[in-house]
């Protein structure tokens, strides 16, 4: 919207025996006109400086500043993860990954359905007790081994819409070598995390998902 300015001209001489001045009409000056505005189409919006998809960006869900909570993804607005995405049964498929990452194995078994890739995610040490029960509960954030799942992972970028660590369960490997694991997972609670996994921080007002059983086989090659 432009605004104009109104500017009061009064000429006065009074200068000898002259007549008196006659005060002139105002006069209407335009202010200069703003610089345009970034115009962003949906259904992104102007977030600051930048035109921001805020039909799925997790850090500005559905508007501006808008945060999803850890577990959650954007779909216009924030909501858990459907409980169902971390399956109760993973066996071995084409596309399971084993990486080593300082002293531990990190074994990835993607699963498809419920929105998209979401894979389940292992670390263990090579001294990692087989036919024993771990309890999940007892090991701190972080530290192996550990049970993740991502939900919604990103080809293009690989980077997952939310992410869950299981806190507590019971854990049972049979098992264990770097291009194989197998066993089960029960009565296990996935709490919702932020920092992703390679920080991650539960979120107190995350979400949660209780999964009764799951039983896993994530492999490339048998155990030696």
């Amino acid at each position: 919207m432009k605004f104009g300015i109104l500017l009061f001209v009064l000429l006065f001489a009074a200068c000898g025996d002259e007549a008196p001045a006659t005060i002139d009409a105002p006069v209407i000056i335009d202010s200069p006109p703003p610089i345009d505005a970034l115009t962003c189409s949906l259904p992104t919006k102007l977030c600051g400086s930048s035109c921001l998809d805020v039909s799925g960006d997790e850090e500005n869900c559905g508007d501006c500043g808008v945060e999803c909570r850890g577990g959650e993804a954007c779909d216009l607005t924030c909501a858990c993860a459907p409980t169902t995405f971390i399956p109760a049964t993973i066996g071995p498929g084409m596309f399971d990954q084993f990486q080593p990452a300082g002293g531990l194995t990190i074994a990835i078994g993607p699963t498809f359905g419920a929105g998209g890739i979401n894979p389940v995610i292992l670390g263990y040490a090579a001294d990692v007790p087989l036919a024993t029960d771990i309890d999940l509960s007892t090991i701190p954030i972080g530290d192996a081994p550990f049970v993740a799942a991502l939900y919604r992972v990103d080809v293009g970028t690989m980077a997952a819409d939310a992410a869950y660590v299981a806190t507590a369960g019971t854990l049972r490997l049979t098992s264990a070598c770097g291009s194989d694991v197998e066993g089960t997972l029960t009565d296990a609670t996935f709490r919702g995390v932020n920092g992703g996994l390679m920080n991650p921080m539960i979120d107190p007002a995350g979400c949660t998902i209780t999964v009764p059983t799951m039983t896993f086989h994530i492999s490339t090659a048998p155990c030696p």
